[in-house]
């Protein structure tokens, strides 16, 4: 169970960022603590429901570091995204996120250009998305210097291991898996995988195919009652039944 949001807090960042009409219909939730130190522009392009957007989510009482907020330039928001505690947002350019996006704790944004989350996309805790180098560099030779920033694009139900790295000009295929810790993306692609392809290693390479996250949550929880009821640890679904329907929400 997640705690219930801070409503002083929740009250006002509504009024201030969304306005009166919109802020009542409170579609942003704020827990824990939470330092805004910029809230540039945030948009809502979805119908909007309460909560659809919360901040510095948490399950417990401990001591929590601060989530926060540094807003320079836009943050659209087309669906449910949630950001759980600790999590630093700096944000100079465009992020979008299309929707049933889940960030999990102290995970760090830097964009200085674009970052574009698709829909279902779940990131494990300590990860980094920055789409610059913020200093540059110039070859010694040719003496030229090359711009240090470059869009970030995620596609459609991507899973993220906790300590993922994602540099600028990262770009990923709908159904990709990327295992922890540690793996650094850093190029397009969706010219080089396959949906359905894992992710590692530094830089990422493809460590595995063929694998699909089971998003559905009672039948994942189905699966594991079965592979636990198998001696070999492994449960087969059966051929009649649609893997789309089975593994999405």
């Amino acid at each position: 169970m997640y705690n219930l949001p801070n409503l002083y807090y929740t009250f006002i960042f509504n009024l201030r960022v969304f306005g009166l009409r919109k802020g009542l219909q409170f579609p942003a939730y704020l827990y824990g603590r939470v330092k805004i130190l910029n809230k540039g522009r945030i948009e809502l392009t979805a119908p909007i429901r309460r909560g659809m957007l919360r901040i510095g989510m948490h399950h417990d009482n401990t001591a929590l570091p601060y989530t926060i907020l540094d807003n320079r330039g836009v943050i659209r928001i087309e669906g449910r995204t949630w950001f759980h505690h600790g999590c630093k947002i700096t944000n100079q350019g465009t992020m979008t996120f299309h929707g049933n996006d889940i960030i999990s704790h102290n995970t760090v944004f830097d964009i200085t250009d674009t970052l574009e989350m698709g829909r279902n996309v779940s990131v494990g805790y300590s990860s980094e998305f920055i789409d610059t180098d913020s200093h540059f560099l110039i070859d010694v030779e040719t003496r030229q210097v090359k711009r240090n920033h470059r869009p970030i694009k995620i596609g459609d139900f991507n899973w993220f291991g906790s300590h993922t790295y994602v540099k600028k000009g990262t770009i990923t295929p709908a159904y990709t898996i990327v295992a922890s810790p540690c793996a650094l993306l850093c190029r397009d692609y969706t010219s080089q995988i396959e949906p359905y392809s894992i992710l590692g290693g530094n830089p990422a390479r493809v460590i595995g195919k063929g694998k699909r996250r089971i998003y559905n949550f009672r039948n994942e929880q189905m699966v594991r009652e079965q592979t636990e009821l198998h001696s070999d640890g492994v449960f087969t679904l059966e051929d009649g039944i649609d893997l789309d329907k089975f593994c999405e929400l």
